[in-house]
């Protein structure tokens, strides 16, 4: 059975390794990825800036994600 994943955020590389790293520390299994990452790898496509990389979690816990990472950013914002 596929396990059906939900994106909870997008962002910097660096702002998503901060939101990966709360979340797995607060027992959420985070997915990341990067859209353009296969294609500037196999030469698919012409190279592009987009520097933007998800992260996913799995549906179950996608509220307490979206929970976890709008308290995050309302606590790095101070």
């Amino acid at each position: 059975m596929e396990t059906q994943l939900f994106k909870v955020f997008n962002g910097l590389p660096m702002d998503v390794n901060f939101i990966r790293k709360h979340l797995e520390k607060n027992g959420i299994k985070c997915f990341v990825s990067n859209k353009h990452a296969d294609n500037q790898k196999n030469k698919w496509s012409e190279p592009s800036f987009d520097p933007t990389v998800s992260i996913e979690v799995e549906t179950q816990n996608a509220e307490t994600a979206l929970q976890l990472i709008d308290v995050f950013l309302k606590t790095k914002a101070e």
